[in-house]
């Protein structure tokens, strides 16, 4: 196959890795209130295709310091948790079964449709894994084929899943110039940008 949830339709790879098992309303997103001004790089990107959403990364500039906490995804209650996650490139990822059920993990790449990790995940075991390549990663149960989940990789400074509505919202980008790019399962939405980031809130059209 080629190429929500946030709590936030942010997440600065630097900072932390957010979790959650549903996509954001559209009122907890960029656009939940006009009268706030909102704080960092923010726009419409594309909206998901096939329910995978669109990613927005941005490059250059003054890029935070990488995170070296595991990125956790976990297997209860025949799900993944949460359903999307987006990591830093090298960033360990500790995939967990946390309940009485026996699973596997089955990572294919989402536009080579190839396996790059599979490994069988009794009731406890944790495995920790780490993605040698940015993209996007399709994640499975062969044993439960409801089970799904989708992982980003990023190796920019900066990333953000964008909310159903296609808002989103980089935090804390420090002025300077940057690249921004826009990644969707659907290769014609993918584009490149260049951006001036000045003061506290910048809004960019990568719709």
């Amino acid at each position: 196959m080629k190429g929500r949830s946030l709590a936030t339709a942010l997440w600065v790879i630097a900072a932390s890795v957010a979790c959650g098992d549903a996509t954001p309303e559209a009122e907890e997103g960029a656009s939940a209130d006009p009268a706030r001004p909102i704080e960092g790089v923010f726009g419409m990107a594309p909206t998901p295709v096939g329910g995978i959403p669109s990613v927005v990364e941005l490059r250059g500039g003054g890029a935070p310091a990488a995170d070296t906490a595991h990125a956790i995804l976990d297997q209860f209650g025949l799900e993944f948790s949460p359903r999307e996650l987006m990591i830093r490139l090298g960033q360990p990822t500790l995939f967990v079964n946390s309940e009485t059920l026996a699973h596997n993990i089955h990572v294919r790449g989402a536009d080579t449709d190839s396996t790059v990790f599979f490994i069988d995940t009794d009731p406890g075991r944790q495995v920790e894994f780490v993605f040698e390549d940015p993209g996007a990663y399709d994640v499975t149960c062969d044993e439960h084929p409801g089970m799904r989940a989708f992982i980003y990789v990023s190796d920019a400074g900066y990333a953000a899943f964008a909310d159903r509505d296609g808002t989103f919202v980089l935090e804390g980008v420090p002025e300077g110039s940057y690249t921004l790019s826009v990644w969707s399962i659907d290769t014609a939405l993918r584009s490149e940008h260049g951006v001036t980031v000045s003061g506290s809130s910048t809004e960019v059209s990568v719709h």
